[in-house]
């Protein structure tokens, strides 16, 4: 996937010594958690994402020319114990995560032109508690949605389920292992 920097983005990614963060944002029932691996908060669209210091560890991102998908795995560390609460209470399974390439100016540490780098679904969530937090996500892409089946059979309770309020699946049950004589004996009997 081509991705095009502004030139003030590519001048400080360039740089002899580049000047970024990483940030993530993770969207809970109860709402987003967004961090950044800075010492300070920092602001990307006009969402502030807090600064925890170092995000832990970031896997590598993967791209290639075939069609297929591929995972991200996000070691958040220095985190609030009570964002650590969120990864025990809520539903987090199958919502987005999204992670972020923050070029920041060497003068002011304010983000330039950041841009997403892997965009997914949380599937897995594991936590260590010791000295400071540490939590590990693993994002999906939205491709492994390809690779599940869809089964979907002829009952009432499917029906129910796409189209509530329809009969036209309520005598199913019924008709399974009926035996039907076609024609009727009776009939054909008459007909000799």
């Amino acid at each position: 996937m081509s991705r095009s920097l502004t030139p003030s983005a590519i001048g400080i990614v360039t740089s002899e010594i580049p000047s970024r963060t990483v940030a993530v944002a993770l969207d809970f029932a109860s709402g987003w958690v967004r961090f950044n691996g800075s010492m300070t908060d920092i602001s990307i669209g006009g969402d502030i994402y807090i600064g925890v210091g170092g995000l832990g560890a970031i896997s590598v991102t993967e791209e290639s020319a075939e069609l297929r998908s591929y995972d991200m795995t996000v070691q958040l560390s220095g985190i609030p114990r009570d964002a650590v609460a969120l990864g025990l209470t809520e539903t987090y399974q199958g919502r987005v995560g999204m992670v972020w390439e923050v070029p920041l100016d060497p003068v002011t540490g304010i983000p330039v032109d950041p841009f997403i780098i892997f965009r997914g679904r949380m599937d897995m969530f594991g936590i260590e508690v010791g000295e400071t937090a540490t939590a590990t996500v693993t994002l999906q892409n939205r491709l492994v949605d390809w690779e599940r089946p869809r089964i979907l059979r002829y009952t009432d309770e499917d029906q129910q389920r796409l189209y509530p309020g329809d009969l036209g699946m309520q005598f199913v049950p019924a008709t399974v292992e009926k035996q039907i004589v076609w024609p009727a004996a009776a009939w054909w009997d008459r007909q000799r």
